[in-house]
C-alpha cells in the first residue's frame, strides 16, 4: 500500500497540472499532432508497410544470403539479421527496432540474435539528421552529414561490441509465403496500428515536456532531449557544444522513441535489456568521436 502512495501523489499532481494549464496542454496536443501528420506519418509509415512485405515476401532471406558473409564476420549476425541493421540507418527510429521484433516474430531470427540486434539496429534516419539537426539546429547540410556519420559510426561500435561468436545464427528460411495481397493488407494493417502507437507516445511526451518546461523554467535541450529527441535538439545552441550534444541525443533517442520502440514490439517477448544498453553506449561514443570533429567545424 505504501509504495503506491507517491505514484497515487505524482499523478494526482500531473492531472491538477492538466487542469490548471488545459489551454497550454490542449496547445501541446494540437503541435504534437501537427507535427505526426507533417513529419512523423510520412517519414515512417511508408517504411513500415515497405519493411513488414520485405520480411513476409522472403525478400529479407533473398538479401540475407548475400549480406550474410560480412554481417556475420562483423557483428556476429546473420544475413537476415543484417537487413534490420540496414533499413534502422535508413528509416530512423523505430524502423529498425520494428524490423528485428518482425523478424523473431516471422521465425528468421532466434530470440538471443534479434535481441542483440535492438541494441544497435535501431538509428536515426538520414532525412531526420541532415533535415532536423543539419539545417534545423545547425543550418548546414554538412555538419548534418557529419552527424550522421559519427551516428552510424557509433552503432557499428556497439555492435562489435556486441558481436556474438556463436555459429547459430539465423533460422531456416520458410517456404511458404503469403500471397501478395494477404501480405499487403496485413503490412498496412500493422504499419497502421504502430503509426497510432508512436503518435500517441509523440503527443503525451510533448504534453508533459510543455509543462514540466513552464513549471521549471528549463529550456536546455540537452536535457529536454533526453525524453523528447527532437524538442531538444532544435533547442540546442549553434557551436560546437550543441553539435557534441546532438550527437549524444541522437544516439540516445529520447525516452519517447524507446517507448515507440516498446509499442512495435509489444507482443513479441523480446527483452529491451540490451536495447537500453545500446542506446548509452551508443550516446556515449558519439559525443566522443564527435568532439574531436566539432574542432574542424567552423
Amino acid at each position: 500500500m505504501r509504495r503506491r502512495i507517491l505514484p497515487t501523489l505524482g499523478l494526482l499532481g500531473v492531472m491538477a497540472l492538466l487542469l490548471l494549464c488545459s489551454a497550454d496542454a490542449a496547445q501541446a496536443v494540437r503541435d504534437a499532432l501537427a507535427l505526426c501528420v507533417q513529419s512523423v506519418i510520412p517519414a515512417l509509415f511508408p517504411f513500415f508497410v515497405v519493411s513488414s512485405l520485405f520480411i513476409d515476401l522472403g525478400c529479407a532471406a533473398v538479401l540475407g544470403r548475400s549480406l550474410a558473409p560480412i554481417m556475420r564476420r562483423l557483428f556476429g549476425v546473420s544475413g537476415a539479421g543484417g537487413t534490420a541493421f540496414l533499413l534502422g540507418i535508413i528509416g530512423g527510429y523505430p524502423v529498425g527496432g520494428r524490423t528485428a521484433g518482425e523478424l523473431y516474430r516471422s521465425g528468421q531470427c532466434e530470440r538471443e540474435e534479434c535481441e542483440r540486434l535492438l541494441a544497435f539496429c535501431n538509428n536515426a534516419g538520414p532525412s531526420f539528421i541532415l533535415g532536423i539537426a543539419g539545417l534545423g539546429c545547425f543550418g548546414s547540410v554538412r555538419v548534418g552529414a557529419w552527424l550522421y556519420l559519427i551516428h552510424v559510426g557509433a552503432a557499428v561500435m556497439v555492435g562489435l561490441l556486441f558481436r556474438s561468436t556463436s555459429r547459430q545464427m539465423g533460422r531456416p528460411e520458410k517456404t511458404e509465403t503469403p500471397r501478395w495481397a494477404d501480405a499487403l493488407i496485413q503490412a498496412v494493417r500493422g504499419g497502421a496500428m504502430s503509426m497510432v502507437n508512436i503518435c500517441a507516445f509523440v503527443v503525451f511526451f510533448l504534453v508533459i515536456l510543455r509543462l514540466f518546461s513552464r513549471f521549471t523554467g528549463i529550456q536546455h535541450g540537452a536535457i529536454l532531449g533526453i525524453v523528447e529527441m527532437t524538442n531538444g535538439i532544435l533547442r540546442l545552441a549553434n557551436d560546437r557544444r550543441g553539435f557534441i550534444w546532438a550527437a549524444g541525443l541522437l544516439g540516445w533517442g529520447g525516452l519517447s522513441v524507446h517507448c515507440q520502440t516498446a509499442a512495435v514490439l509489444s507482443g513479441s517477448g523480446l527483452s529491451l535489456k540490451r536495447y537500453f544498453i545500446g542506446k548509452a553506449l551508443q550516446a556515449a561514443i558519439s559525443m566522443a568521436a564527435a568532439w574531436p570533429v566539432s574542432l574542424l567545424l567552423p
